[in-house]
């Protein structure tokens, strides 16, 4: 058997194969980056999302009970009364998060056995006339017409 040596067709091969190896580990690299920067604005958007809708449904969707922006215990709010039945559906913001719960008009807050919304940081509820509501977060604003 003879013994061939290197030549520079055998290194030019080597080498385009190493740069195609490089070229596809970057593609795949890029390709993973892109995904997860796309999935994660797609959870923030969601979340923005079901924040604002939720809300300015549950205050649409109130009945003839009175909506009034409130402090639960040093959590800023929203009640939203049941009519004449003497319980309210509540939606504030705790720790981080918008929770919402059902009781008694007047009760104390119970975070631990609350429906989470979503995230947020702000929540502001304030009237800015008689019938629009303002519903402001981090995430956005939104205007609600109370009067049916």
């Amino acid at each position: 058997m003879k013994r061939r040596d290197l030549g520079l067709s055998d290194i030019i091969s080597t080498l385009t194969v190493a740069v195609l190896f490089v070229v596809i580990l970057m593609l795949v690299v890029f390709s993973v980056s892109s995904y997860q920067n796309a999935t994660v604005r797609q959870s923030d958007h969601d979340n923005a999302r079901a924040v604002l809708s939720y809300v300015a449904t549950a205050v649409h969707g109130n009945g003839q009970g009175e909506v009034k922006p409130q402090d639960f215990e040093g959590n800023p709010g929203l009640s939203i009364a049941d009519g004449d039945t003497g319980y309210e559906q509540r939606i504030y913001l705790h720790e981080g998060e918008l929770l919402q719960e059902y009781g008694k008009a007047g009760a104390g807050i119970d975070p631990e056995h609350a429906m989470v919304i979503g995230k947020a940081r702000e929540f502001d509820v304030s009237y800015i006339n008689d019938d629009v509501l303002q519903i402001r977060t981090d995430l956005g604003t939104s205007y609600v017409n109370t009067v049916r």
